[in-house]
């Protein structure tokens, strides 16, 4: 599952992940002030060679997901970290950005 919380200037977003992925497989990419994009791949092969058996396994997932956030947020000072199989994410709020005109030439 996947918790999205706000304490003081921060919003935090904690995401469970499924055995075996580690931080070199995640990517967090902010699209845009409101949605985190967590996605991770994961690609594992094992092989052995037991008396007259020959076993070979390959474990292949992979996951993106869209988190709406409920403040506009930066990623600048934003850290991330993956403990006991879960994913912290701690990004800062920044202030709403304001519409604006584009002129045409």
């Amino acid at each position: 599952g996947v918790d999205v919380s706000v304490h003081g200037d921060e919003v935090i977003v904690t995401a469970d992940l499924i055995p075996g992925v580690t931080k070199k497989d995640i990517t967090l990419d902010l699209v845009n002030p409101q949605a985190l994009e967590i996605s991770w791949e994961r690609k594992e092969e094992r092989k052995e060679d037991e008396e007259g058996y020959y076993l070979r396994e390959r474990r292949f997932g992979s996951m993106t997901r869209i988190i709406p956030l409920p403040v506009p947020v930066t990623d600048d000072k934003a850290t991330a970290a993956v403990k006991n199989g879960v994913l912290e994410v701690h990004l800062r709020k920044t202030p709403k950005t304001t519409r604006g005109n584009i002129p045409i030439d």
